[in-house]
């Protein structure tokens, strides 16, 4: 009988340890933005990196690789995972304009989805990416 109540316990033990805590959509909804904010303030490094605009690609490469480094957010991970792909820069490299399109199309998805959530809550209107949250907010007190 102790050997079963042992048993039990280890295994709640297990399980309560390996359990993550659920987001809120509150939460979510912050990292998408926060995820969609990143990818615009760094797109012109994007740029410079594909050799669309003039600069320093691998000054550019290091400041993108460098800011997202210090992030936590998990609605980057494929953007990391792109970024851990690149063993060697090099401007407008087959791994660097994967890199690229990756972010342009993940920025419009991002984008998508903070509008659907505003929708969801019946806001219909075209808003600055920095007032979402603000909008968020209103519109969930009011829910």
């Amino acid at each position: 009988m102790k050997i079963l109540l042992y048993f039990l316990s280890a295994i709640i033990l297990i399980v309560s340890c390996d359990s993550r805590p659920t987001l809120s959509e509150r939460e979510t909804f912050i990292q998408k933005v926060d995820a969609f904010q990143f990818l615009s303030d760094y797109h012109h490094q994007l740029h410079i990196m594909i050799g669309e605009e003039e600069g320093n690609g691998d000054k550019a490469f290091q400041e993108f690789l460098g800011a997202i480094k210090k992030l936590d957010n998990p609605e980057l991970v494929p953007v990391v995972s792109s970024l851990n792909r690149i063993k060697e820069f090099s401007v407008a490299s087959e791994a660097i304009m994967k890199l690229d399109y990756l972010v342009d199309y993940y920025q419009s998805g991002l984008s998508l989805q903070v509008e659907a959530i505003l929708r969801g809550y019946g806001y219909l209107r075209a808003f600055p990416i920095d007032s979402a949250l603000i909008i968020y907010n209103k519109l969930h007190s009011e829910s």
